[in-house]
């Protein structure tokens, strides 16, 4: 290797590396905590998925600013977690794998009612896989 090729590879790896530590940090506003800093959820909700059909205690409610875990769970095929806002939006959304418990920890910044649908295709029934009003940010 040259040395002008070397010392492009430095800059690439010092920029690179530069790059990663501020969007990992704090000094990103939307950066409000990382994913080291192991967020204690206020509530916890189990979901669960078996033959095309979403099992919650729903309508959940929320408090506005607070952590909260969503845990899921699948009997049988592969579906998906999706939390959409009323004007079918996502807000956010996770794959719900058979045979473990798939968890996903968020906070909701914005007041409102939120349903959650499949948003990985599964079979058939796919279509059918939705929970209206399913959570309640207060």
């Amino acid at each position: 290797m040259e040395k002008s090729e070397r010392n492009w590879l430095f800059i690439l790896i010092g920029f690179f590396v530069i790059v990663n530590a501020v969007t990992l940090s704090t000094l990103v506003p939307w950066q409000s905590w990382q994913l080291w800093q192991k967020v204690t959820p206020a509530k916890v909700v189990n979901v669960q998925y078996e033959d095309y059909v979403i099992s919650m205690d729903a309508p959940v409610e929320i408090n506005k600013g607070e952590y909260v875990q969503f845990a899921a769970t699948s009997a049988d095929v592969t579906y998906g977690f999706g939390v959409f806002r009323k004007d079918n939006s996502m807000v956010f959304q996770m794959q719900v794998m058979p045979g473990r418990t798939n968890t996903i920890i968020w906070m909701f910044d914005e007041a409102g009612v939120y349903d959650v649908r499949s948003t990985e295709y599964s079979g058939p029934k796919h279509s059918g896989m939705v929970v209206r009003d399913a959570i309640e940010v207060k």
